[in-house]
């Protein structure tokens, strides 16, 4: 049963219920989705339902096929690479942008992240070494007061968030304490107020981030990858 919140419309309600599923592969890649099992599933009618999915499809997490069924997006090597390429440039430019406008109170913010970050490595919690990893971006994205570059990255926000999903739950590889690593030395960075270095810091960090999706996504045709939902 899905709970409703008082404030949020059904359309909302539909939205983040479908997104969530997709997000988490608990919808695999190309999945059809049937609008009469979802109704019942959200427990929405029709109309919030189809405008729930057109929001889906803007995000690129659904795709209308010629046919007119809906169908979650497939997961591809070239979209990741085309996604987190982007990404790399927009983060990378999002962390020199916030080097010099980082207050105090942001700096206690990203370490009081980094030590959940730690305590998530060390009992192998992916799903909230993911989570904190995200808030360490958002606050540098905040500083940044970059509003070009954080409007194209809400944007790509959910496709995002599927592929760093399969690149730390299917990959056998994963290592916690790397992406730990890597946050903890952007942070020295920030700290010592190094923007070059930290621009480069974090695009190594996303392109690892690519490598790893990558590397997932050649060891799992994309029909496997649903196997690995938490």
């Amino acid at each position: 049963m899905v709970h409703f919140n008082r404030r949020a419309s059904a359309s909302d309600v539909a939205y983040q219920h479908i997104k969530e599923k997709i997000i988490k592969l608990e919808y695999a890649p190309n999945t059809h989705l049937v609008e009469e099992l979802l109704s019942k599933e959200v427990e929405v009618s029709r109309t919030p339902l189809r405008q729930a999915l057109y929001r889906l499809e803007l995000e690129r997490l659904v795709i209308k096929q010629p046919n007119g069924r809906m169908i979650v997006a497939p997961i591809t090597i070239k979209e990741a690479e085309n996604v987190f390429k982007v990404r790399e440039v927009l983060e990378g430019l999002v962390a020199k942008d916030a080097t010099y406008k980082l207050t105090e109170r942001d700096f206690h913010a990203l370490e009081d992240v980094l030590v959940l970050m730690e305590a998530a490595a060390k009992s192998k919690r992916k799903e909230d070494l993911v989570k904190y990893g995200a808030e360490f971006h958002k606050i540098l994205q905040k500083a940044s007061a970059n509003d070009v570059a954080i409007h194209f990255l809400n944007q790509l926000e959910s496709r995002i968030a599927r592929y760093r999903r399969i690149s730390s739950y299917a990959n056998p590889s994963y290592e916690p304490e790397v992406v730990l690593q890597e946050h903890r030395k952007i942070l020295t960075l920030l700290q010592a107020k190094q923007t070059e270095n930290v621009e480069e810091a974090m695009r190594a960090h996303i392109r690892r981030s690519l490598r790893s999706t990558v590397e997932t996504l050649e060891l799992h045709a994309e029909n496997e990858l649903s196997e690995f939902e938490s």
